[in-house]
């Protein structure tokens, strides 16, 4: 019902919401296309279906910000049964319905470039684990905002140090041994390498899907927890 009010109401008066959120991966997607002449275009597809993810997950912190400083909405929630997992939750299912045309068409996109629709469990997967822990990270930090502001820059800037810096476009043996371990702590680091490997992409000595399910998986129930205990549900 959250989902259904705030998501698909919305889309309902206002189509054009749906080519807006599509705008930054396929944006991305089209500039590594064109400069390496379709070379990178497994990366750029692997990149933009994780900076989407990261994208759709924390924009739930904008919009929950904004419905609990601007609108006062969140107060009517409080006061009612539902829990704060499932109004982030209901928000959460609203954020994937405004990008769900451009995940479906870059999930395709992936298995087109995949060697085998094998894959296609592993992905939805790869799916379910970012974009839960995004959402998880969203709800967390909106909960500690007191102004709109502050909350458009901070996610404006988680978005790129998690979705942009790592090696989610690009391959991660391009960075110093040093900076490749750093990277191991990303989780959107495995969500790329995790889509690498689906297209025939050869991976790290020492990387495996297991490992990288294992490290999404951890962030995955760590966040979740944190947004429950930790988030600022009830004002005191």
């Amino acid at each position: 019902m959250i989902a259904y009010l705030t998501g698909f109401l919305w889309l309902r008066r206002n189509p054009l919401s749906l080519v807006f959120t599509a705008i930054s991966p396929f944006s991305i997607l089209f500039i590594l296309f064109v400069v390496s002449n379709g070379q990178y275009v497994q990366f750029a597809v692997a990149g933009s279906l994780v900076m989407a993810l990261v994208g759709y997950g924390l924009a739930l912190g904008q919009d929950i910000s904004l419905y609990k400083i601007e609108y006062k909405m969140q107060d009517i929630f409080v006061a009612s049964p539902v829990s704060s997992v499932t109004y982030m939750l209901g928000l959460a299912l609203s954020e994937l319905l405004y990008g769900l045309p451009a995940l479906m068409v870059l999930i395709v996109l992936a298995l087109y470039f995949s060697t085998s629709l094998a894959f296609l469990p592993l992905l939805l997967i790869n799916v379910v684990l970012i974009w839960g822990t995004m959402s998880s990270i969203g709800f967390f930090l909106s909960s500690h905002m007191i102004h709109m502001r502050n909350a458009t820059q901070l996610i404006s800037f988680v978005n790129v140090v998690i979705a942009v810096v790592p090696p989610v476009f690009y391959s991660i043996d391009r960075l110093p041994e040093s900076l490749q371990l750093l990277s191991y702590v990303v989780p959107t680091t495995h969500a790329s390498l995790l889509l690498q490997y689906s297209m025939g992409f050869p991976v790290p000595q020492g990387w495996s899907i297991s490992l990288g399910l294992a490290v999404q998986g951890l962030y995955f129930i760590f966040f979740l927890i944190i947004a429950k205990k930790k988030a600022l549900w009830r004002e005191k």
